[in-house]
């Protein structure tokens, strides 16, 4: 009981954060380092759509990942980049979503020389209006269900 009289309810399970550690540092060396960069990136793009935009966030991410081309990336490298991505994302509920999962994927992988098209698009459920975001490689989904472009109207052009 807390001084209200109510049930106080835990907001960090010292037990769930053990665990999340534990689990990060059994993964390999690369993919250790992968999901740890990607987990820092969610963060800072969200920091940084909070306080900045997006026209500033995205400004500022092309900055970072103008000058890192690198050769051709093997399909393992990338399948771990998606998988340290999507891990960084579970780990950073409630706070990430489609828009920053994909800006951290699209920065992670431009750094590793592959340009994708970050993409957002529209759709109406019962009279809502919902929004999604998602990275496109040579008109194929990362990331993503492939479903996706079927499911949402994307705008005209690619986010820039």
């Amino acid at each position: 009981m807390n001084f209200f009289g109510r049930k106080s309810r835990k907001v960090n399970n010292p037990g769930t954060v053990t665990r999340k550690i534990c689990t990060a540092w059994r993964l390999s060396p690369l993919a250790r380092s992968q999901f740890f960069v990607a987990y820092l990136l969610l963060l800072t793009i969200t920091l940084a759509l909070k306080l900045r935009g997006f026209r500033w966030t995205k400004r500022q991410l092309n900055r970072w990942t103008r000058h890192h081309v690198v050769g051709a990336l093997s399909p393992q490298r990338r399948s771990t980049t998606l998988a340290m991505v999507r891990l960084a994302v579970r780990y950073s509920r409630p706070w990430a979503n489609c828009l920053r999962q994909s800006l951290t994927l699209w920065t992670m992988l431009r750094w590793q020389g592959v340009e994708t098209v970050l993409r957002i698009g529209m759709r109406r459920v019962g009279g809502k209006l919902e929004s999604h975001a998602w990275l496109e490689d040579q008109g194929c989904v990362i990331g993503d269900r492939t479903e996706v472009q079927q499911a949402y109207q994307a705008f005209g052009q690619a986010i820039e």
